[in-house]
């Protein structure tokens, strides 16, 4: 069996959806896919949902806020698991940080981001030439080498990441030269026009740019657009070599992205709207099975894992989340609410089909200053409303997740700081 998780950082859901112009080699692949057009990531932060992914449990039960911090996977995790069963796993990220902190732990380490206790000439000289940062065509190249190596096992888990469509959002000159039309200069910098909205943002050094505000999101397309490109490539590498049929992959995001001061808050990620906690998931599943099917049920990421395992055999107690492929063939309802938690363990949410509920953590300070909407209970656009009987219900449902999962919890152990090398590159990425 072939299991592959491809995640794309900060691609929001509707950016991804069927006829939005941005992939059309995503949109080509759709009869072949199963849709879930109401997923969930468990945070808006890029550690803590893949992590969430790759161990099926939420963050207060894995630990990690912050992607400063650096803790083992545990045994139950999902590359564990494979990998005791004479599985083969590997994973290939696109930037330096995820991989130091979490895809080396899947295999063999990354040539291009070595761990920083290694200053080999090797090292050295793949710190110098690749950089933090790697394009999505080299990532996926990288994966479908390694999936065509002699040596790979017949049972294999692949985890590809790509980073192109995270601030300040990258991509080759000719996307950029078709998406971004907002070229006029400006006579303020982006800071500066920021400030005036009262809008947040992480301090990019690109803020110093005369440009106007939509130059940013109109890259953040182009990078979408580009990242398209290359996976169609690489989905036809897999069908060429024959391996697509029996395959089970998943295209998903770690989280969305806040872009026109959505929120009052531009090109970032944070707070837990729909914007940045309702994430693209499709879905091919072995055998052609659900193909061409759009499932409306309410899923989240803690739902993958359990998916991979059913089909290669077994189950994991310690998983909260649930299989898919029953949700896909119409036979159980998916999830009555999905849960949501804030870097720094700030915010924390549930939200059912109609609305969103969020509360601020007691004694953890708003240290973004973010301006915080009126209210805790939302409609799932976001307007505030008020609603005694459906705010209760949904702090009572959001209380008993906050109950369950103590033994997941001991099993994950303790979590260390990031070295001041990842955490002087999270700095320089915005992150606080």
């Amino acid at each position: 069996m072939l299991a592959i998780l491809i995640t794309l950082d900060c691609v929001r859901a509707d950016v991804l959806e069927e006829g939005s112009g941005l992939t059309p080699r995503l949109d080509a692949l759709a009869p072949e896919w199963t849709t879930f057009t109401q997923a969930f990531a468990q945070s808006q932060n890029t550690l803590s949902s893949h992590l969430s992914m790759l161990g099926s449990n939420y963050l207060f039960q894995h630990g990690v806020y912050s992607n400063f911090s650096q803790k083992a996977l545990p045994a139950h995790a999902l590359p564990r698991r494979l990998a005791e069963r004479g599985w083969d796993c590997r994973a290939f990220t696109s930037v330096d940080f995820l991989a130091l902190l979490l895809g080396n732990q899947v295999g063999r380490h990354d040539p291009r981001f070595p761990p920083a206790e290694d200053r080999s000439i090797a090292a050295r000289l793949a710190r110098r030439y690749f950089g933090r940062r790697s394009p999505a065509s080299v990532t996926l190249d990288r994966g479908l080498k390694w999936l065509k190596s002699a040596k790979r096992r017949q049972d294999a888990f692949l985890w590809l990441h790509l980073f192109d469509a995270h601030m300040a959002y990258e991509a080759p000159a000719m996307y950029l030269k078709q998406h971004v039309t907002a070229k006029r200069r400006e006579a303020r910098t982006v800071r500066e026009q920021m400030k005036e909205r009262g809008w947040f943002s992480p301090d990019f050094p690109e803020y110093g740019w005369k440009v106007p505000l939509e130059h940013f999101p109109q890259r953040y397309r182009a990078a979408v657009a580009y990242q398209d490109q290359c996976l169609g490539e690489f989905f036809s590498g897999i069908k060429r070599a024959g391996w697509w049929d029996e395959a089970l992959v998943f295209v998903t995001a770690d989280h969305g992205e806040c872009l026109m001061g959505d929120h009052d808050v531009y090109c970032a990620h944070k707070k837990l709207f729909d914007t940045t906690v309702r994430v693209p998931l499709r879905v091919k599943f072995p055998q052609g099975r659900f193909a061409g099917e759009r499932v409306e049920a309410l899923v989240q990421h803690v739902d993958m894992a359990p998916t991979i395992v059913a089909l290669a055999g077994f189950q994991e107690p310690l998983y909260v989340g649930h299989d898919l492929s029953p949700v896909a063939a119409g036979r159980a309802d998916g999830h009555e609410v999905v849960f949501s938690e804030h870097v720094d363990n700030f915010l924390r949410s549930v939200r059912d089909r109609d609305h969103v509920y969020v509360e601020q953590v007691p004694g953890s300070p708003n240290k973004w200053g973010l301006r915080m909407e009126e209210g805790s209970l939302f409609t799932r656009v976001s307007e505030p409303v008020k609603d005694e009987a459906v705010a209760g219900r949904l702090k009572a449902q959001l209380d008993a997740i906050l109950a369950s999962g103590s033994d997941a919890q001991a099993a994950w152990g303790t979590a260390t700081g990031a070295d001041d090398e990842i955490a002087a590159r999270l700095k320089s990425l915005g992150y606080m």
